[in-house]
């Protein structure tokens, strides 16, 4: 989800202020798979909240994170789960530099090293605390007080921790303008993060062909069968398919449609059991403005 002014919008259209900071709810967690190396868990935020994910692989003698949350009290309850776990923390990745990716888990990881690609390090240290100080105006006690920006620049390439091999790669002009994946090759996962969406409006910005480009290469890559995605719960070659023809449809409403109020009407209709509908308002009025459209 991209960082912009509009985030205000988004909770107030679901009832959350800084008053009711305490009262929101909680978010979920779960084992997604393992074998006798790893074992590879999910939390996630509330669909409401827009169903972010933070993934913890669990090896032998320690635990990595990808991606934080962007509401410092869903960073506090992955913090809870990685205690239960019981394994010091090596490395947080994370994987774009959209901050419901980054902001949330300062207070709650100040000590663990932070790694991310080149380009996403250089934005969070260009832009990071600006944005977290916006936000803190705007939401109080749901923003963490500190970042804990990238510390290392994860380059891609191919590297075993603790006996498991990880592939990390640099994935371009998607959901995001860079983006870090990490493959799993020994268990068959591929955490994708924003690259997939399961059953939550995707973030759209403007042109789609390289969110299409990424997602054909992940469904051509026949050696991962758990795609692990950014907002709600994993999937497979089917989830994939989805997402292709969600941006598809959009391409195809947004070029039907004369403004922006049909744009939306037609998506719910299309898409009932989605959530996260207000991200359509956040992209309707900050980002995607076509041409032809009358507002």
């Amino acid at each position: 989800m991209k960082s912009s002014k509009s985030t205000v919008v988004l909770l107030t259209a679901i009832g959350i202020n800084t008053a009711t900071a305490q009262n929101i709810p909680t978010g979920t967690f779960w084992t997604v798979t393992q074998n006798e190396k790893v074992k590879v868990h999910t939390y996630m935020s509330p669909s409401a909240m827009f169903a972010n994910t933070s993934h913890i692989i669990e090896l032998k003698n320690e635990i990595i994170i990808i991606d934080g949350q962007f509401f410092a009290p869903y960073a506090s309850e992955l913090k809870k789960v990685t205690d239960l776990i019981g394994k010091p923390i090596s490395r947080f990745y994370i994987s774009h530099d959209h901050p419901d990716h980054y902001i949330g888990f300062g207070d709650a990881f100040p000590n663990v090293k932070v790694y991310s690609l080149a380009e996403t390090k250089s934005s969070i240290e260009k832009d990071g605390q600006g944005v977290l100080e916006q936000r803190k105006a705007q939401f109080g006690p749901m923003i963490a007080s500190k970042l804990n920006k990238p510390s290392v620049i994860q380059n891609p390439g191919e590297e075993v921790i603790s006996d498991v091999k990880f592939i990390f790669e640099k994935s371009t002009n998607n959901e995001s303008a860079v983006s870090l994946v990490i493959k799993l090759p020994e268990i068959g996962v591929y955490i994708a993060q924003d690259i997939v969406y399961n059953k939550i409006h995707l973030f759209i910005e403007g042109n789609t062909k390289g969110w299409v480009n990424a997602l054909n290469k992940i469904l051509n890559e026949n050696s991962y069968d758990t795609i692990l995605s950014g907002h709600g719960i994993e999937g497979g070659k089917i989830l994939l398919k989805e997402n292709l023809a969600y941006l598809e449809f959009v391409e195809k409403t947004i070029s039907k449609s004369k403004n922006k109020n049909e744009f939306k009407s037609v998506i719910l209709e299309k898409y009932p059991n989605y959530g996260g509908e207000q991200l359509i308002d956040i992209y309707l009025n900050y980002y995607l403005k076509p041409g032809h459209w009358s507002n």
